[in-house]
């Protein structure tokens, strides 16, 4: 992979050829959103906004074959998000920026996405048939808005991960090709500021239950809390200079028991936030 990155910075014709092809290929969008994040990274906001434009031509196609907007929404989301990044210097901002994002991506999936968000919803009454056949109508009705702006959160959520995943992706790429170990100084280094944590903490606990809309926002606010979890778990592993096979069991970890995981990466981020494990256990300077 960072030899496609490589060659793709050797000059607009390729890195245009290495974009389009991989947004016009089946699953693989997410290669030519890091490659046009990496360019806004590395290049400047319009270079990465010509990029943009013809790898989304592609996309387009694939919006009037398949009516699928998501390679479209992700390459376009994760360049924003690179633009933020570049032009701020931050990975909180740029994290808070997803997660206006996310939620206005959220808002929008009725519209974007309304097959799947009304199949999504058709399973899970299914699911809960028994349940939904001892309530009144009206609570059926109240039933099926809060199931529609949950999962309509819970796939802005899938968007939002993916384009910071591709950001992710383009700024290991420009560090290792360009700034070797920079991505691992700044990424080990990441934690949510208290201002940002608490009162989302405040919204993902008790604000799913005052109003729908909330329950909608709480999965997108997840977001920044899984990415400083993993951010601290490499911290720790980097302090402690523990073997690499720590972080593969983290990832195994993640990987056979995500949902039951993720929850515990948002507390362990939010403690974090408030407390400060990194500062805590790095050694003394002699």
């Amino acid at each position: 992979m960072r030899a496609l990155a490589e060659y793709a910075m050797r000059g607009r014709s390729q890195a245009v050829t290495v974009a389009a092809i991989s947004a016009a290929l089946p699953l693989f969008f997410w290669v030519s959103a890091a490659i046009v994040a990496l360019t806004i990274l590395r290049k400047g906001v319009t270079e990465g906004l010509n990029l943009f434009l013809w790898a989304s031509l592609p996309t387009i196609i694939w919006i009037l074959i398949q009516k699928d907007p998501t390679p479209l929404i992700i390459i376009a989301g994760s360049g924003l998000l690179a633009t933020v990044l570049r032009t701020s210097v931050s990975w909180v901002y740029t994290l808070l920026t997803g997660v206006l994002l996310g939620i206005v991506l959220s808002e929008l999936m009725p519209f974007l996405l309304p097959e799947v968000v009304a199949e999504t919803i058709r399973i899970s009454k299914e699911v809960l048939s028994e349940l939904a056949a001892q309530t009144k109508a009206e609570t059926g009705r109240h039933l099926d808005e809060w199931l529609h702006q949950l999962f309509a959160g819970i796939l802005g959520s899938v968007h939002l991960f993916a384009m910071t995943g591709c950001l992710v992706l383009g700024r290991w790429w420009q560090a290792s090709l360009y700034n070797p170990g920079g991505f691992r100084i700044e990424f080990h280094q990441l934690i949510l500021p208290k201002a940002m944590t608490l009162p989302m903490m405040l919204l993902m606990v008790f604000g799913g239950g005052m109003h729908p809309i909330i329950l909608g926002w709480v999965p997108v606010m997840s977001v920044p809390f899984i990415i400083a979890g993993i951010a601290l778990v490499h911290g720790i592993v980097g302090i402690r200079k523990l073997p690499v096979q720590w972080l593969l069991g983290f990832y195994i970890l993640v990987f056979f028991m995500g949902p039951y995981f993720y929850p515990l990466l948002i507390v362990m981020a939010f403690l974090d936030s408030m407390l400060d494990f990194r500062q805590r256990i790095r050694p003394s300077a002699l």
